[in-house]
Order: structure tokens, then sequence, then C-alpha cells
């Protein structure tokens, strides 16, 4: 995303709608196997303690990257926007990787999924 808003100059809902569509549609295609693995680490992490430690610095670190980018849109408690935010993505990524009708779905392209991120965020900037 640092990379993405470097390269536009600009932060607004709509660019960062598509910024983080491309980036979920990334993750559901190119780093598919990559988010799979973060799933099966969290799950992992459930039954060997050792893990958590590393998993949670991970999710603070996504958690306060969301946080600032809600913020530089206006929300006002970009923490628990946040927390909403990635907790609705995660359940995106898992749906669509490994839910139920993921075999038999296909993945939406980067144009459905800023529309489904842009809902996510206006619901998040008002939270």
């Amino acid at each position: 995303m640092d990379r993405w808003e470097a390269d536009q100059g600009r932060l607004d809902l709509d660019s960062a709608a598509d910024g983080m569509a491309t980036l979920l549609h990334h993750w559901l295609t190119t780093a598919r196997e990559r988010q799979i693995a973060r799933f099966e680490l969290g799950l992992e992490a459930t039954r060997r303690p050792e893990l958590r430690a590393d998993l949670r610095t991970a999710g603070l670190a996504a958690r306060a990257r969301t946080a600032a980018l809600l913020a530089a849109l206006g929300a006002p408690r970009p923490g628990p926007a946040a927390d909403l935010f990635v907790a609705w993505t995660d359940g995106l990524l898992y749906g669509w990787l490994a839910g139920a009708l993921a075999a038999t779905r296909p993945v939406p392209d980067a144009t459905e999924l800023a529309t489904v991120v842009r809902r996510m965020l206006e619901a998040a900037l008002s939270a």
C-alpha cells in the first residue's frame, strides 16, 4: 500500500478502494498460497503458543498500517475501525481461498473488489 500511495500521489476514498482492491486481487491470485499459509499458521498458533508472538506482531503491524490509512481518510476512531476492516478483509480472503464455495466461485476482478472495498471503507469510516 505504501508503494501504491507513493505512485498515486493522493489518498481519497476512491484511490484507497482501488489500491486495496488491487492488493486483494493480488492476494487472491498471485499470492494465493501465501495467504492460505497465513491462515494455516493462524490455526496452528492456536495449538502451539510459541507461534503466537510472531503472529501477534504481524497482526498488530497490519492493524497499525490500516489505522493510519483510515486516519488519513478521516476516521474518527481509526483503531477500532482498523480492527473491523482487517477482520472483514480476512473474512473476504478466507471465503474466496478456503471457504465452502472457494473451489466453485471465481475470483472477482479488481473492479468488482473495488466496489466491495469501498463499501467496507465507508462502513469502517463511520464506525
